[in-house]
């Protein structure tokens, strides 16, 4: 019984625990740092290698695929799927969760709720844009995360200011109506299409509650409709491990994001549960369904 972890070059906190944990459940766990992988397409047959290793000899692959490796983990993922290996996500999860505004394109097209939200590579569309959307004013950079690339303005002037910074990343600009909320956001983690841990992230620094920005993680027990928002959240993007996030509005709570590659660090100190141990087990789970 054969475990194969796909991810970065360098191993963060999640990767080391999740080896840790999967050589306590599989025979073997092996490591496959997604920019090491050569894809070889031969006349009958193709191979993902790494150190000689084939990630098709493994019954279940747990990818942990970063946004700088979205293209290439998406070919990968592909391939797998089509070679009827066990995946906790679908390949195409990959882009839209990593891409912001088709997050909330596709959270929307399943009638969940999501803030009002504007896409523009022009620079006066842009501008235009926020006299109608108001202030205080959501801007983001399409891609990001633990908080990066994510800034509010309270008038014009501080808007076109983030706008000057924002251009030389030549990147689309996403501009959200901001919801009044307490500089709170909560992260439901989802394995196995259920919320197995759940938190609360409170702002210390700024507006954004991203413990990657110094936010506070506590633990938070969800309510039956944030249970099932979350649920429907991952379904619809075919992801059965991620992260879901959504902050309370005055309608009620409302997802502003979703995470393919979710970090359960701080979601570890805040719960003091073992995350990492949730996945092996539902990887596991899966390898007993691909067997039978």
């Amino acid at each position: 019984m054969k475990l194969a972890i796909l991810g970065p070059l360098n191993r963060g906190y999640e990767e080391i625990k999740l080896i840790k944990e999967g050589k306590k459940a599989f025979d073997s766990v092996s490591y496959f740092p997604i920019p090491r992988l050569i894809i070889e397409s031969g006349e009958n047959e193709f191979a993902i290698t790494y150190k000689k290793k084939n990630l098709l000899d493994y019954e279940v692959v747990l990818p942990r695929i970063p946004r700088a490796y979205r293209t290439f983990g998406f070919t990968i993922l592909t391939l797998l799927k089509h070679a009827g290996k066990k995946l906790p996500i679908d390949p195409m999860s990959i882009f839209l969760s990593h891409n912001k505004f088709l997050t909330l394109v596709c959270l929307k097209e399943h009638h969940l709720p999501v803030p009002e939200t504007y896409l523009s590579l022009k620079r006066s569309v842009v501008e235009n844009l926020l006299d109608s959307v108001g202030y205080p004013v959501v801007l983001k950079l399409l891609y990001g995360s633990r908080g990066a690339g994510v800034m509010f303005a309270d008038s014009k002037e501080s808007a076109i200011t983030i706008i000057d910074a924002m251009e030389r990343f030549r990147e689309p600009t996403l501009v959200e109506k901001y919801i009044e909320n307490p500089g709170e956001d909560v992260r439901a983690y989802v394995i196995g299409y259920e919320v197995v841990a759940s938190m609360k992230r409170i702002a210390k620094k700024d507006r954004r509650a991203n413990i990657g920005v110094g936010g506070e993680g506590v633990k938070y027990e969800l309510s039956e409709r944030e249970r099932k928002l979350a649920i429907e959240a991952a379904k619809a993007l075919k992801m059965e491990i991620c992260g879901v996030d959504f902050i309370q509005s005055p309608r009620g709570p409302m997802l502003i994001e979703t995470n393919v590659n979710a970090q359960f660090h701080g979601l570890e100190r805040a719960t003091r549960l073992n995350i990492a141990k949730r996945i092996i087990e539902y990887c596991k789970k899966l390898h007993e369904e691909h067997r039978s």
